[in-house]
């Protein structure tokens, strides 16, 4: 009879999953390191099962790799190729998103986008501070899940949430300029969201996504 986890148990493995996910992404752990369970449990004060659980969980989302007799590891960052593709990916998915959104979009949701970037662009003046670019890298991050949240198709949402994770791991070799331009892209999709007007919305985040993946590709070459 297959054993039906508990809901502490699903918390606690929730927490975990986002607790470690968070990690990875910002490089608390560094990509390549290895993952002690015994480590993490005591760190997030629950038992390694739950904690198994949201390795597994990470497993699928590509962050975390398990060899046989050696446990889990960070998985490393993507090759070229490995960016190459994953923007080719996000490419097909994210335009659509947006064209869908644009025909949803309340001026409610609109308004949320508009604050959105109003934090990017607030927390986008001195990445000196690690702290400060991270802030501005969430706040990029919750644009474009709001963006794939108005679609309305949650497979799409969640798809590209496990994407947006491996690119935010480049994001932090970010470089001086590259900030204000991704404000402006994020500025006019959502003009083109403010107007209803889906396939300039979807052409616009091509164009985003595109230079996106330039600067991305230029930063993992150096």
């Amino acid at each position: 009879m297959a054993v039906i986890p508990t809901p502490r148990r699903q918390a606690l493995a929730e927490t975990a999953y986002d607790t470690i996910r968070r990690r990875l992404v910002d490089h608390d752990i560094e990509p390549g390191s290895k993952l002690n369970i015994n480590t993490l449990a005591q760190e997030l004060e629950i038992s390694p099962t739950p904690l198994r659980e949201a390795l597994a969980r990470l497993e699928a989302d590509g962050l975390v790799v398990k060899r046989s007799l050696a446990g889990y590891t960070a998985a490393a960052l993507l090759s070229g190729r490995g960016l190459r593709e994953l923007f080719e990916v996000r490419l097909l998915l994210e335009p659509a998103a947006a064209s869908a959104a644009a025909s949803r979009a309340t001026p409610a949701d609109l308004l949320q986008l508009a604050d959105q970037l109003a934090e990017m662009r607030g927390a986008a003046g001195d990445f000196a501070s690690r702290s400060t670019l991270l802030l501005y890298l969430h706040h990029d991050a919750v644009f474009h899940d709001r963006i794939a949240g108005l679609s309305g198709n949650v497979f799409l949402r969640s798809t590209l949430e496990r994407l947006h994770a491996h690119t935010h791991q480049y994001r932090l070799s970010f470089r001086e300029g590259w900030a204000e331009e991704t404000c402006r892209e994020h500025e006019r999709i959502l003009e083109a969201m403010g107007e209803n007007d889906d396939e300039t919305a979807a052409a616009r985040m091509r164009t985003h996504l595109r230079r996106a993946q330039a600067r991305l590709t230029e930063a993992a070459r150096q």
